[in-house]
């Protein structure tokens, strides 16, 4: 977590991943996950109970997090 914009968003960043993590997101069903820019890095933009949208919560996202960048753990070490 890079910064608490309000108590119910945060953002965060994973590099150069973060917008194609933010995709994968969005294809799990995450709408409430958007993308910004804060101190020149890309960043996601997570909302949990201001956003309509919002109805998981920060353990379901983790869990989706881990999920998704092991997918691309395994994506980029496996010989093709």
């Amino acid at each position: 977590m890079l910064h608490d914009l309000m108590p119910d968003i945060v953002t965060l960043s994973f590099g150069k991943r973060t917008e194609e993590i933010r995709d994968r997101l969005h294809a799990r069903g995450w709408t409430m996950v958007g993308l910004g820019d804060w101190k020149g890095e890309r960043v996601l933009g997570v909302s949990f109970g201001g956003d309509r949208r919002a109805t998981r919560t920060a353990d379901e996202l983790a869990d989706t997090l881990m999920t998704i960048v092991g997918e691309m753990e395994v994506a980029e070490t496996r010989a093709w």
